[in-house]
């Protein structure tokens, strides 16, 4: 959905750049038939270079209203001008720095998603290294098979989950990947290279995203046209092997089912940051399950199922309430968790999920409309956005209601409400 443009504005560039959308009606069922993760080689005429800048301002329902400017780039570009191309270079970065209604800065945080190497060694054998995001799975709202990408977001922009992906960093990894005509074999290896996430504004934080040693295995086999199942083996240092299950089915030309499962020993999400003596490990099962289907007007719409085994979002409250007044002053509950990682504490364990986005609805206009409901704790989420194509500026519109974990603030877990107006511009 990006548009990618030469001409440019001086009086811009200190602005920033609004997260990457995804046109989820055709890409999705395109997404459906390649779920080997394969690295794909631009073209010499392809843009090596894509930016954009975005100016937001926010204000929320309950007070905090807040200004944004961000910074976003993606640098793609083979290493060697030969028609081979056989090594490339990935580079992308986010920075993002709010303001207070005075416009006094308040922090700033930069995000190094990616930077790697891709070497084709064969036609059909590539090997990657370097910070790499990777994604498994189909699901929407929730992937339990996206073993790599927990907790790896610095910056939550929106509460849209496609946004949340594209912004969150990459894993420093070595990946090698091996294609055959009706399979492929992904083999990752993920070093640990800190012990904790880190909220210094400039830190590359291999403690969000390398906090453990890790070897992810991932194959594939092609059974028929529409039928790509996928498997995956997850090991980590200090916790049970992990395994997950991927398959999608395209119906039709607009109609695709998919479904992840992931199971395996590990305690509760929210008892990860508690001692190892107050934590319950057991075989837990995760599923997510859906449907899209995608018009010829532009019109996708989408339901998904959750089931979260490794989430008791009633139980986590209740032992967080049970703390003594001066466990949550000191924060002790989150040990000094990313914000997004002490969001476990409020994940439901069933969930629902629908969603109807329709590109051009009208002439550069899009529509983007998301509902959530915690079946457990019987809330509702969601997200709302209306965006205006100008050129190579965008316009947008958003509305969101999300629960926020707050250590102090227990009981009762309030809503939180808020609208975005945003502002971006691609180069």
């Amino acid at each position: 959905m990006k548009k990618a443009r030469h001409s440019s504005l001086s009086w811009i560039a200190a602005l920033s750049v609004l997260c990457g959308h995804s046109a989820y009606g055709e890409d999705a069922t395109l997404a459906a038939l390649d779920l080997a993760d394969n690295t794909k080689f631009s073209s010499t005429e392809s843009k090596k270079l894509n930016m954009s800048a975005e100016a937001a301002s926010s204000v929320n329902e309950n007070g905090g209203n807040q200004q944004r400017v961000s910074l976003d780039l993606r640098w793609d570009a083979p290493l060697a001008i030969t028609p081979s191309q056989d090594w490339r270079f990935v580079l992308a970065n986010r920075f993002d720095s709010r303001f207070s209604p005075g416009l006094r800065s308040d922090s700033s945080v930069n995000s190094l998603k990616e930077a790697y190497l891709t070497y084709r060694v064969t036609p059909r054998l590539l090997l990657d290294a370097g910070r790499v995001n990777t994604r498994y799975g189909l699901a929407f709202g929730y992937n339990p098979t996206d073993f790599l990408g927990e907790g790896t977001v610095r910056s939550v922009t929106s509460a849209d989950p496609e946004t949340l992906r594209n912004n969150r960093l990459g894993n420093a990894m070595l990946r090698w990947q091996y294609l055959w005509d009706q399979a492929a074999l992904t083999a990752i290896w993920s070093p640990k290279l800190s012990d904790r996430p880190s909220q210094q504004s400039a830190s590359l934080d291999w403690g969000a995203s390398n906090p453990r040693q890790r070897l992810l295995l991932v194959g594939s086999y092609k059974w028929a046209e529409n039928l790509n199942p996928q498997g995956l083996l997850l090991a980590e240092q200090g916790r049970s092997p992990q395994l997950g299950f991927n398959l999608s089915r395209v119906l039709s030309h607009s109609t695709l089912l998919y479904t992840e499962w992931a199971g395996g020993r590990q305690p509760y999400g929210w008892q990860t940051a508690l001692p190892e003596s107050l934590q319950e490990s057991r075989w837990r099962n995760r599923l997510a399950y859906g449907v899209t289907w995608s018009g010829e007007n532009r019109l996708t719409l989408r339901a998904e199922g959750h089931y979260n085994g490794s989430a008791d979002n009633r139980r986590a409250l209740d032992f967080l309430a049970s703390q003594p007044p001066y466990a949550l002053a000191q924060g002790g509950v989150s040990f000094g968790e990313a914000p997004l990682q002490a969001q476990n504490w409020l994940m439901p364990r069933r969930s629902v999920l629908l969603q109807a986005y329709w590109k051009d609805i009208v002439d550069h206009y899009d529509i983007n409309a998301i509902w959530q409901r915690d079946l457990q704790q019987q809330r509702n989420m969601g997200f709302a956005e209306v965006r205006r194509h100008i050129g190579p500026v965008d316009l947008a519109l958003q509305w969101q209601k999300i629960y926020r974990f707050e250590a102090s603030q227990v009981e009762p877990v309030r809503p939180e409400r808020r609208w975005q107006m945003s502002l971006t511009y691609y180069f």
